[in-house]
C-alpha cells in the first residue's frame, strides 16, 4: 500500500511498549495524528509473538508481568493505555522456583507466605530477612520517585534533587554490596538475587535499586497477557487509527532530520521496497515532535547526524564500553504433550549449576564458545500462562556473549551458512541435556525446536551487540553526572527518548519511560492527570 500522508503530529521511532505508551496517550488524550514506525515486519518490539506450523505460539520478550492485579496502579495505567482490552492470566501461587545444586526454593505469591519460607530454611537470618523486605519496599519507592522527579517542570529542579537524595545511598550501592552487609549465608544471598536475570547483571554489578525494584515487582505473582504479548499492540493501533494514525512496519529510520536546533521528522529506508527493488528506497515523514524507542545508544550515536554535537556523547560511548551489555540466546519448543503430565504448572525456573551468580555469569558469556558447562537457564512454559493457547510450548533462555556469533553477522537473517546452523544445533542439544538432568523425560516430549541468537535481536532492533535491555543497570546509570543521557529529554528541540532507557528494563519499566517522555512532550498529559485518569473507574 502506498502511503501518501507523510506528515504526523508525533512520530515514534519503534513500536515497543515505551512507543505504544506514548502514541496510545497523546492519541486518546490529546487528539494527535501518530506514525509509528516499526522496522521489524511485525509490530510490537518485545511484546510480539511468532507462530509456527500452526500451533505453537511464543513471546519473544515478555515472559511474565508483575503487580498487574486489577487494584494495582500499574494494571490501572496499563489499562488507561489498552482502554481495557488486554486480559490478564494469574500464574500458580507459587510463580517462580530458584533450582540450585540440593535445593529448590519456590516464591509464593503472597509476601508474608515468601517471608516465612525464608525464615524457616535461614531460622538464624530471620531478622536480616525481615530488614530486606523493608528496604527493597523503600528502595523500589526512591526508584518510582527518581522517575517520577524526571518528569517535573526544569524550575523545580533543586526541589527536586532534594527529594532524589531521600533514600540513594542503599539505592546506590551494588546487590551484592547489599547482599554482604546483611546476610551470612551464601546460599541465602543466592535465593534472594535468582531474579537477577530479569535486569541482566549479577550481585557485583547490579544497582541494589534495580534488584529492589523488580523483586518488589514480583512480590505478589506473576501474570500473564491472555492471547499472548501480541494482543498489546492490537488493542493499541486501534487507538492509533482512530485518531488517523499509522503504524508503518519494515521502515528502518536511518536518519532524524535537524533544522535551526529542531528535529523536525525522520529519514526512513522501506527495507521490503528495498529488498524488491535491490536498492534502498527511502522516504520522509514530518513531524512537531519525535519520540525515540530505539534506545539511547541508537538514537545519539546513529540517528543524529553527527554534525549536531551531543554534549555527552563520548561519555555515553565510554559507558557501553565499560559494563556488559547482555545478550542471550534462546531455544523455542513445541511438545507433544501437555506438560502438567510431568509435574510443571506454569510457573518459571530459574536453573543455576551454582550459588555464586557473579561465577555463573562470568561462565554465562562463555559457555557457547568454550564448550563449559551451562552455567544456568530460565525455563517458562508460554501454554501454560495462557488459556487461550493451542499447542503446548516452552522456552529456554541463557545468557551469552556476542563474539561466538560475530562472524557470521553480516549474512542475511535465515540464509546464514551450515556452520551457524550447526552452532545452534549445539546449543539447543547443551540446553536440552541441561534440563534432561534435571527433569527425567523432558527430551521425549519435543515436537518442534528453534533456536534464536544475539544476531536475531541485533537484525530487528538494531541494538548494539544485540542486548535485550538497554544500557546496563549499574549505580552509575543512575547518576546524573555519570548518565546525563538517562532522560526522556535529548540535546536537541522536539526530541524526546522512551522505553527501558528513558526508565528501567521490562515492559513496566518502559512503560514508565514512555509515561515521563509524555509528560515533556508539548501539549502532552503531566503524570499526575495520567495517574488521576487511570484512578477513574473504567
Amino acid at each position: 500500500m502506498d502511503i501518501k500522508e507523510k506528515h504526523y503530529d508525533l512520530i515514534l521511532i519503534g513500536s515497543g511498549i515505551g512507543a505504544l505508551t506514548v502514541a496510545s496517550l497523546m492519541a486518546q488524550y490529546r487528539n494527535k495524528k501518530v506514525l509509528i514506525l516499526e522496522q521489524h515486519f511485525k509490530a510490537g518490539g518485545f511484546t510480539h509473538v511468532f507462530k509456527r506450523e500452526g500451533k505453537f505460539l511464543w513471546d519473544v520478550g515478555i515472559h511474565y508481568i508483575g503487580d498487574m492485579d486489577e487494584n494495582s496502579m500499574l494494571r490501572k495505567i496499563f489499562d488507561l493505555i489498552t482502554r481495557g482490552e488486554v486480559q490478564w492470566f494469574k500464574m500458580p501461587q507459587i510463580f517462580e522456583k530458584f533450582v540450585y545444586p540440593g535445593i529448590t526454593f519456590g516464591e509464593n505469591s503472597d509476601p508474608e507466605e515468601y517471608k516465612k519460607d525464608l525464615i524457616s530454611l535461614f531460622p538464624e537470618e530471620a531478622k536480616a530477612i525481615g530488614h530486606y523486605f523493608e528496604d527493597v519496599q523503600k528502595v523500589a519507592g526512591w526508584h518510582g520517585r527518581h522517575m517520577m522527579l524526571k518528569a517535573l517542570p526544569p524550575f523545580l529542579d533543586k526541589f527536586g534533587h532534594a527529594i532524589d537524595l531521600i533514600g540513594a545511598d542503599s539505592a546506590l550501592i551494588t546487590t551484592k554490596e547489599y547482599m554482604d552487609r546483611n546476610f551470612k549465608s551464601p546460599k541465602l544471598k543466592a535465593i534472594l538475587v535468582s531474579q537477577w536475570g530479569d535486569y541482566g547483571l549479577p550481585p557485583s554489578m547490579s544497582a541494589f535499586a534495580i534488584h529492589a525494584l523488580i523483586v518488589a515487582h514480583y512480590l505478589k505473582g506473576g501474570y500473564y497477557p491472555i492471547g499472548g504479548s501480541g494482543v498489546i499492540s492490537q488493542s493499541i493501533q486501534k487507538i492509533v487509527q482512530e485518531k488517523g494514525g499509522r503504524i508503518l512496519l519494515s521502515r528502518e529510520v536511518q536518519e532524524i532530520l535537524i533544522e535551526d536546533g529542531k528535529a523536525v521528522g525522520v529519514k526512513v529506508k522501506n527495507r521490503k521496497k528495498s529488498e524488491e527493488a535491490k536498492e534502498d528506497v527511502i522516504e520522509e515523514y514530518t513531524a512537531g515532535a519525535i519520540v525515540s524507542n530505539a534506545g539511547a545508544y541508537n538514537t545519539y550515536t546513529k540517528l543524529i547526524p553527527s554534525k549536531y554535537q551531543i554534549p555527552f556523547l563520548d561519555k555515553l560511548k565510554s559507558f557501553t564500553d565499560r559494563f556488559p551489555l547482555t545478550t542471550n540466546v534462546t531455544l523455542y519448543l513445541g511438545l507433544k504433550d501437555d506438560p502438567k503430565k510431568m509435574g510443571f504448572l506454569g510457573e518459571n525456573y530459574w536453573i543455576y549449576s551454582s550459588f555464586d551468580h557473579d561465577q555463573n555469569f562470568k561462565e554465562g558469556i562463555n559457555w557457547i564458545e568454550g564448550n563449559n558447562k551451562v552455567p544456568g537457564a530460565y525455563l517458562s512454559f508460554p501454554s501454560l500462562k495462557d488459556p487461550h493457547a493451542h499447542g503446548h510450548t516452552a522456552e529456554v533462555i541463557a545468557f551469552s556473549d556476542y563474539s561466538p556469533f560475530a562472524k557470521w553477522k553480516d549474512q542475511p537473517w535465515k540464509e546464514r551458512d551450515e556452520d551457524y546452523k550447526k552452532l545452534k544445533d549445539s546449543i539447543r542439544d547443551r540446553l536440552l541435556d541441561y534440563l534432561e538432568e534435571r527433569f527425567p523425560g523432558f527430551k521425549a516430549n519435543i515436537e518442534y525446536s528453534e533456536v534464536s541468537t544475539p544476531l536475531t535481536t541485533e537484525h530487528f532492533t538494531q541494538h548494539k551487540r544485540g542486548t535485550i535491555y538497554g544500557l546496563p543497570c549499574v549505580p552509575d546509570r543512575f547518576r546524573e553526572k555519570e548518565a546525563p543521557w538517562f532522560s526522556p529529554v535529548t540535546p536537541i528541540k522536539n526530541l524526546f527518548l522512551t522505553g527501558a532507557d528513558a526508565a528501567s528494563p521490562g515492559m513496566s519499566g518502559a512503560m514508565m519511560g514512555g509515561i515521563s517522555a509524555v509528560a515533556h512532550l508539548t501539549d502532552g498529559l503531566k503524570m499526575i492527570q495520567i495517574f488521576r485518569e487511570a484512578g477513574k473507574k473504567r
